[in-house]
């Protein structure tokens, strides 16, 4: 679904802390798909940056999505 107005209310999540957490995870996805392209170009260099990133990410959301 792209557009959602009930999203916060189905969440049970106010504006600001959603807003900050998504930002958050935004800028750490820039950063992951930057140390990928930089991996791309230098193999031996971050080496577990990206799946390592992936999986904390996808750890914290669903610890996010439980609370």
């Amino acid at each position: 679904m792209w557009v959602d107005f009930k999203h916060l209310k189905k969440a049970d999540k106010k504006y600001l802390p959603h807003a900050f957490r998504v930002i958050l995870v935004s800028i750490n996805l820039l950063w992951l798909s930057l140390a990928g392209f930089i991996h791309a170009i230098f193999p031996f260099i971050l080496l577990d940056t990206v799946s390592d990133g992936i999986k904390k990410i996808s750890d914290q959301m669903e610890k996010f999505t439980r609370l």
